[in-house]
């Protein structure tokens, strides 16, 4: 699971979204959207809501680590972040909510078939990034024009 670092007042936290905070954000802002709404704004209501968000995205994230052996951290609450966040860092901490939620609800898919190199298909994307030389753009002109029943020395060509 990927997370989102954000440093906030010298410290960093890492902010995951998982199935957790999805269902805690649905509980306390009625959904996911709405938690994002609810942080839009630049006001007081609204930075209360980014530090309950991030207090419940940097529990998850600090519980994963915790999981995947890392040493224990503290694990911040609401009111930590209304103390810490300083008003630069505002903007910072809802771009890495943001980050967040869109890493939760992304999706690796890996397989073995991945390592595979379609040499027919990479040959067709070289194809159509490759600029067409000046002759192969006459040549075309001139199939067009022959294909439409039209000479070079008529009237409107």
């Amino acid at each position: 699971m990927k997370t989102a670092k954000v440093t906030l007042a010298d410290a960093t936290y890492y902010l995951a979204f998982d199935g957790e905070a999805m269902f805690t954000l649905r509980d306390d802002f009625g959904g996911t959207q709405l938690a994002l709404e609810a942080i839009e704004q630049d006001t007081r209501e609204s930075f209360a809501a980014t530090c309950a968000i991030a207090a419940v995205l940097a529990e998850r994230g600090e519980l994963l680590r915790r999981r995947l052996g890392y040493d224990p951290g503290a694990i911040p609450e609401k009111d930590d972040f209304l103390l810490m966040v300083r008003p630069f860092e505002i903007v910072t901490l809802k771009r890495a909510i943001m980050t967040a939620i869109e890493l939760g609800y992304g999706r690796e898919v890996t397989s073995p078939a991945d390592d595979e190199i379609d040499e027919g298909l990479a040959e067709l994307n070289q194809k159509k990034t490759r600029f067409m030389a000046p002759g192969e753009v006459f040549d075309l002109w001139e199939l067009y024009l022959s294909a439409h029943g039209k000479n070079r020395g008529e009237e409107g060509v």
